[in-house]
C-alpha cells in the first residue's frame, strides 16, 4: 500500500501533522531519511531542512539522516522507515533522482508501505509529470 503525503508547506498545520502521524508506524525503532539534493548550494544546512529534521524528531522518530543522492548511493534509502523529499528546485531534484536511480528505488519502497512525504518540489517530483502546461 502506498503511503504518500504531499504538501506545499511541510508540517505547517496541525491537520498535516496529524495526517503524517497517521501514516507512521512508530511502535518500534524508526529511522527517517531526508533527501537533501533539492537545494544545490546549502543542502542539509538549509534552515528548511533543519526544521523538517526537528519536526520529524518531534514525531518520536529515533533517527533522522540526510541523504544527497547526487553524491551518495540511493540504495541507502532501503534502510529507512520514512523518506522525506524536501523542497527546492524540482527540475534539479528530478534530474538527480533519475540519474542516481532513486526514482525507481522510491517506487519500489512505496510499494512496500514505507511512507514517503514530499514538500513543495519534493511533492512535485512524485507526480506523473513536472511539465509546465
Amino acid at each position: 500500500m502506498n503511503k504518500l503525503l504531499l504538501t506545499a508547506y511541510g508540517f505547517s498545520t496541525d491537520k498535516i501533522k496529524r495526517a503524517a502521524l497517521g501514516l507512521l508506524n512508530i511502535e518500534h525503532s524508526s529511522k527517517a531519511c531526508i533527501i537533501s539534493t533539492s537545494r544545490p548550494e546549502e543542502k542539509e544546512k538549509h534552515p528548511q531542512m533543519q526544521q523538517i529534521r526537528n519536526d520529524l524528531l518531534e514525531f518520536r522518530l529515533d533517527q533522522v539522516d540526510f541523504l544527497d543522492v547526487e553524491f551518495e548511493s540511493a540504495k541507502k534509502l532501503y534502510g529507512y522507515d520514512l523518506i522525506f523529499l524536501n523542497g527546492g528546485y524540482p527540475f534539479y531534484l528530478l534530474h538527480l533522482l533519475k540519474k542516481s536511480g532513486a526514482d525507481h528505488i522510491l517506487k519500489d519502497i512505496s510499494r512496500t508501505g514505507v511512507p514517503i512525504f514530499g514538500l513543495s518540489a519534493g511533492s512535485i517530483v512524485m507526480g506523473p509529470s513536472i511539465e509546465y502546461l
